[in-house]
C-alpha cells in the first residue's frame, strides 16, 4: 500500500511539474511574441517617418510641450517605449494637437491584435467568401471564383476547364479580376476581352472575377481610372458592445492607377458632417490642393453624396463581423446612387487618413480602448 502511495505521489508530482512547464513555455511564447511584435513595429515605423522626415523636415518640428507629455503618458500604458514622432507629423500637416494621437507601431503591435481575433480576420479577409458571408447584391456580382488553381461559379459550384473557357467567352465586360487576398490594389487586373481576361486567370492560383462597377460622375470627376473609393472605419465598443461609425475618407487615383496610396493615390478626409477636407495627401504627408493630374480644385468644401447611408451601411456590415471590434470597408458610389462595398479590410488598418487631418483615430473611445488593451496583456499572460 505504501509502494502505491508513493507511485501516485511521483504521478502527481510529474502532473504538476509538467503542467508547470507548460504554463512557463506559454507565457515564454506569449512574451516572445509580443517582444518581437514591438521589435518590427518600432522598426518599420522608424523607417517610415525617417522617409517622411527626409522629404518634410517641417514635420519635425515638436507640438506643445504638454501635449507631448500627456500623449507619452497616456500611450506608455500599453508600451513602455513610445516614439513621439506620429504625434508631431500629424501636428505639423494638421494644425492640431491632441494627446490621443495613437502612435502607429503602438496600434500595431498592442492595439490591433487584442482589438480582433486572427482566426476571424484570416476568413473573412479572403474576397471569395465575401457573397457566402453577406450574400449578393451588396458586394460586386461576383462572376467566377479560383480557389487553389479549381475553379467555381458564382454559386461556388465546381467548374470544369471547358465549362470556366464558355463563361470567359460569354461575359458582359469589363470585369474585375483581384487576388482572393492581400490589400493594396497589387495585381487587380480590369479586363475588357476574353484574352485579358484568360491571362488574368492563369497569374493567380486564388482571385476572386467580378461585374465591374459604374461609379457615380462625383467621384469620376477626380480621376477617371478606378473608383476613388471611401474607406470607412467602424469600431465596435469593448464597453457596450454598440457598434460605431468613426470617420472616413476618400481614396483618389492619380497616374492612371488605383486609389491605393502605394500605387501613387491620394486621400482626403472627410469631416463628420460630410464635408470633404481642404487638401489630399499622399502616402508621405505631401499636400496637395489640387489634383496632379485633373488640376480639380481641392479645397472647395463640397459634401459626400448620401454620406449618412454610408454610415448606415458600415454599421450594419461591421455588426455581421465576428470577433472583430475594428473593421473598415471600402465604399464606391455606383451610378444608381446606391453605396456598394468593395473591399473588407481586418487587418494592417490605415490610422493615418483620420490622424494625419487631426483627428485622433478612435476619438471619444480612446480612453475605453486603452483600458482594455491593458486587460488584454495581462489576461494573456494569466491565461495558463
Amino acid at each position: 500500500m505504501l509502494r502505491d502511495f508513493c507511485r501516485q505521489g511521483i504521478l502527481w508530482l510529474k502532473r504538476g511539474v509538467r503542467a508547470t512547464v507548460e504554463r512557463f513555455a506559454w507565457r515564454l511564447m506569449l512574451w516572445a511574441r509580443r517582444v518581437y511584435l514591438r521589435y518590427i513595429s518600432a522598426r518599420d515605423w522608424r523607417w517610415r517617418h525617417k522617409k517622411v522626415f527626409s522629404l518634410h523636415p517641417e514635420y519635425r518640428l515638436p507640438a506643445p510641450r504638454q501635449v507631448e507629455k500627456e500623449h507619452l503618458r497616456l500611450w506608455r500604458r500599453l508600451r513602455p517605449k513610445v516614439s513621439i514622432d506620429t504625434l508631431r507629423v500629424c501636428y505639423n500637416i494638421s494644425g492640431v494637437a491632441d494627446p490621443r494621437i495613437v502612435p502607429e507601431e503602438v496600434f500595431f503591435s498592442e492595439i490591433e491584435t487584442a482589438l480582433g481575433k486572427r482566426s476571424h480576420r484570416v476568413f473573412l479577409s479572403n474576397k471569395n467568401h465575401y457573397t457566402r458571408w453577406w450574400g449578393d447584391g451588396l458586394f460586386p456580382e461576383s462572376l467566377l471564383h479560383k480557389v487553389d488553381g479549381r475553379y467555381f461559379g458564382r454559386s461556388f459550384e465546381r467548374l470544369h476547364e471547358e465549362q470556366v473557357e464558355q463563361i470567359v467567352h460569354e461575359l458582359r465586360y469589363p470585369a474585375v479580376a483581384k487576388p482572393a487576398e492581400g490589400s493594396g490594389g497589387h495585381d487587380v487586373v480590369f479586363c475588357e476581352t476574353p484574352a485579358e481576361l484568360a491571362a488574368a486567370l492563369e497569374e493567380a492560383p486564388d482571385l476572386v472575377v467580378q461585374r465591374a462597377v459604374e461609379p457615380h460622375p462625383f467621384f469620376r470627376r477626380f480621376n477617371d481610372f478606378g473608383l476613388n473609393t471611401v474607406r470607412a472605419c467602424v469600431y465596435r465598443s469593448v464597453e457596450t458592445d454598440v457598434t460605431h461609425f468613426l470617420h472616413a475618407a476618400v481614396r483618389i487615383g492619380r497616374c492612371g492607377r488605383l486609389d491605393n496610396l502605394k500605387q501613387g493615390g491620394l486621400v482626403r478626409f472627410i469631416r463628420d458632417d460630410g464635408t470633404l477636407n481642404a487638401f489630399a495627401l499622399d502616402i508621405y504627408g505631401a499636400r496637395f490642393t489640387k489634383h496632379p493630374d485633373t488640376c480639380l480644385d481641392l479645397t472647395v468644401p463640397e459634401r459626400i453624396p448620401r454620406y449618412d447611408e454610408l454610415k448606415d451601411a458600415a454599421v450594419a456590415l461591421a455588426e455581421q463581423v465576428p470577433g472583430c471590434r475594428l473593421v473598415s470597408f471600402d465604399f464606391a458610389l455606383d451610378i444608381h446612387e446606391r453605396w456598394r462595398p468593395i473591399e473588407v479590410n481586418l487587418r494592417s488598418q490605415t490610422i493615418r487618413f483620420a490622424q494625419y487631418a487631426g483627428e485622433p483615430f478612435f476619438g471619444r473611445f480612446t480612453e475605453e480602448v486603452v483600458s482594455y488593451c491593458e486587460k488584454v496583456a495581462l489576461q494573456m499572460l494569466e491565461s495558463r
